[in-house]
């Protein structure tokens, strides 16, 4: 009697474990509101940055980096944005960005964010390219608006 109760018990615990885990995976898709407002500082992307590119660049923060994974070393903020206002001003736009956020830490008014994202760009002759990546998101809420404050990218071959 006790080996079927040892794999009963087992059983369980299999079925617990399995169950435990399929709904943290539902239930982590269900932001919180803070969660939610750490997203949604980054879910617009740059789309539009053509028109009002200081609107897209004002949700950097002033020592904000770049890292490209793998990359020895960071690009610094001006640098950075000096190299898209270039791209822009040569003529491609962003016209599509699609994030899908895989999970949000917050832990006071830091928080990080890490998502695969989708970006559409039409170059000025009407090539269109799609970038995907996935990345890690620092941000730091200041006045209270969540600005980001690093970004690692890592873009995957598919």
């Amino acid at each position: 009697m006790k080996p079927a109760i040892v794999v009963l018990a087992a059983l369980l615990l299999c079925l617990a474990v399995s169950t435990g885990v399929e709904a943290q995976s539902s239930a982590a898709r269900v932001w919180t509101p803070e969660q939610q407002n750490v997203i949604d500082a980054v879910s617009r992307g740059p789309v539009g940055i053509e028109s009002d590119f200081d609107r897209w660049a004002d949700g950097y923060g002033s020592d904000w980096t770049y890292w490209r994974m793998g990359s020895a070393e960071t690009r610094p903020r001006d640098v950075h944005m000096d190299l898209v206002r270039g791209v822009v001003e040569d003529g491609n736009r962003i016209t599509a960005f699609e994030m899908e956020p895989v999970d949000v830490v917050v832990m006071g008014d830091v928080a990080q964010l890490r998502y695969n994202a989708e970006e559409t760009i039409v170059g000025p002759d009407g090539t269109v390219t799609v970038v995907d990546y996935s990345a890690v998101a620092l941000l730091v809420r200041e006045d209270g608006r969540w600005l980001l404050r690093t970004s690692s990218l890592f873009y995957p071959e598919r």
